[in-house]
């Protein structure tokens, strides 16, 4: 299907579908039956964002959507231009760079990689083709990780990374069955085709350039990638964020396969770029956005959503959850669920939550059935029998057990205990289980796991939190105060806060540091910052601080001891703390 009749086949199914483009239906309920009956149409919708064009939101800005998986853009200047990411390979950057040459011939003097992604950078050679047919070189500017990123994926996870994005991304699918790929129209990977340029101009934080009489800065912005890179023309409040942000829910953890993305460092770097109040953004993804007012609604939006999934789950594990439970248990509020910016067109949220747990405490889920489960053949073999067999789930697990199969019989009792978490017949048999399967153990970490939770199961342990009244003050003295307001806002009820909006300033005396903490409609935003505008504001020591937020100092005592100040009352330090688990 061409471009042309798939845009036509899109148009249509918008017309068919109607024109509302309200909030989205929530997608799936608890019992797995309900789902969003218009998703297929709101998703054909979405294709009107990369209707292949060039867009100019500004004079000397042309963005290239839907050329390829993301976006290609070129800044003209005074005596040539810059270009920045070079979409997935050679022919369609060949097809873009004949679209830029109708605009203009000046030279091309420099190519910027915002970030490692393949989308990105295996086509610089075709823009820079008319430099290099004359011997000529152009500088390539990119993080200083970024090139080891690349040789990452091309040498140690090639084979893996290629098959699982040919899924991701449909890569091989008929273009008729291909709406879109959510952050852009499709990709067409082909190994024979990539024209990789390296990098020559490296850096680490920040660097300043002038090209083409255009005054650039480059900031590390790791966000979606650790070598992630934004660019700022100061001169005309120009951002291009890379793919820190675009017009969908984020991968904060993508299905084809990633290390770890750092969440909270991810807002930050959101944070910084809401500091530099931009007239005008341009995403390697989706299409520009302008207006200073509009691009910090989306800004903030944006990166709320990603702390909310990161605190609640980071609050839910504290609480003993497993990453099924979390999914449950994690719901964006409907106002960021809602935003035209975080439909789940790319990442989604439950996606996002099994990949916070992974990365905070691995694969194991906490849950001693999980621990060593019989094989998947195994599994699929006992699942047919038990089938087969027709005998209600309760007699299953107790027969197992009876049989000695105490892996199956623990499988089949949580099962059971899910399904009748009243039921004492099934503690026993899954609290059974567990014992038998540590009798006879070789490894005391599995042993005392099955045993523990055995315990707790037949109410002889109890295993309860850390209690932070008991923590030694040289230990609290000890913690930096920047990991000690980061796991504060962890543990924030967001359930209550939903109608929240107040700024707390903090100023800490003896290290003369100052913090904000922004608690607005579900996240607690941190900034180490004196605030603009507070609410309340609270002047103490940061040891003082350490001991009143771990109930080991009353506040109202520690007030009339004078080692509190309060700007707006005590009561409402005590109303402030109430908002946080501990």
């Amino acid at each position: 299907m061409s471009n042309l009749a798939r845009l036509i086949s899109s148009l249509l199914l918008v017309f068919l579908a109607s024109c509302d483009d309200g909030p989205a239906q929530k997608s799936v309920s608890g019992d797995g039956k309900t789902v969003a009956s218009d998703g297929a149409a709101r998703l054909a919708r979405h294709s009107l964002l990369f209707r292949k064009e060039i867009v100019n939101p500004v004079p000397g800005v042309y963005v290239a959507v839907g050329y390829g998986l993301a976006n290609s853009i070129m800044l003209e200047g005074d005596d040539g231009i810059v270009i920045v990411d070079t979409l997935e390979g050679r022919p369609q950057a060949e097809e873009v760079f004949a679209e830029f040459r109708k605009l203009t011939k000046k030279p091309v003097k420099a190519i910027i990689l915002t970030h490692n992604h393949t989308d990105h950078v295996f086509g610089a050679k075709a823009f820079a083709a008319e430099e290099l047919a004359k011997g000529l070189s152009v500088p390539v500017y990119a993080h200083r990780s970024t090139e080891g990123y690349i040789d990452k994926i091309v040498n140690v996870l090639a084979d893996t990374i290629f098959y699982r994005s040919m899924h991701m991304f449909g890569s091989l699918l008929p273009d008729e069955q291909v709406l879109n790929a959510g952050i852009g129209p499709n990709l067409k990977a082909d190994t024979t085709q990539l024209a990789l340029l390296r990098p020559t101009h490296v850096f680490d934080d920040v660097l300043n350039v002038t090209i083409a009489g255009m005054r650039l800065k480059l900031l590390h912005m790791p966000g979606e990638t650790e070598d992630q890179i934004a660019v700022w023309l100061p001169d005309r409040k120009i951002l291009l964020p890379g793919d820190n942000i675009y017009q969908a829910f984020p991968n904060l953890y993508t299905i084809r396969g990633t290390a770890n993305r750092d969440l909270m460092q991810w807002v930050r770097s959101l944070d910084k770029l809401r500091d530099l109040k931009a007239g005008l953004m341009v995403p390697s993804h989706t299409r520009p956005l302008s207006g200073e007012d509009q691009i910090e609604d989306v800004l903030a939006a944006y990166r709320d959503a990603i702390q909310y999934v990161h605190d609640q789950t980071v609050r839910g594990i504290n609480k003993g959850m497993t990453p099924d439970q979390l999914v449950a248990f994690v719901k964006l509020p409907d106002h960021l669920r809602d935003h035209p910016w975080l439909t789940e067109f790319y990442g989604t949220v439950a996606w996002s939550v099994r990949s916070v747990f992974t990365g905070y405490l691995g694969w194991f889920d906490g849950d001693g059935t999980t621990l060593e489960p019989i094989s998947d053949v195994e599994r699929s073999r006992r699942l047919a029998s038990a089938f087969k067999d027709n005998k209600p789930l309760s007699e299953q697990a107790t027969q197992a057990y009876e049989r000695g199969e105490y892996r199956w019989a623990g499988e089949l009792a949580r099962h059971w205990l899910n399904a009748e978490p009243e039921s004492d017949k099934a503690r026993e048999v899954l609290a059974s289980s567990l014992t038998a399967q540590a009798k006879s153990h070789i490894n005391p970490n599995a042993r005392h796991w099955y045993l523990t939770q055995a315990g707790q199961l037949r109410g002889t342990l109890e295993v309860g939190r850390p209690d932070t009244t008991t923590l030694p003050d040289d230990f609290l003295d000890g913690l930096p105060i920047d990991a000690f307001m980061g796991g504060m806002v962890t543990r924030l009820k967001a359930e209550d806060t939903l109608e929240t909006d107040t700024v707390v300033g903090f100023d800490f005396t003896d290290l003369k540091r100052q913090f904000t903490v922004h608690v607005r409609r579900g996240v607690a935003a941190l900034r180490e910052r004196k605030p603009e505008k507070a609410d309340l504001t609270i002047r103490t020591t940061s040891t003082a601080w350490k001991r009143i937020a771990t109930k080991k100092r009353n506040p109202a005592l520690a007030f009339a001891a004078g080692e509190v100040e309060v700007d707006g009352g005590l009561l409402d330090v005590v109303k402030f703390l109430a908002l946080f688990e501990r």
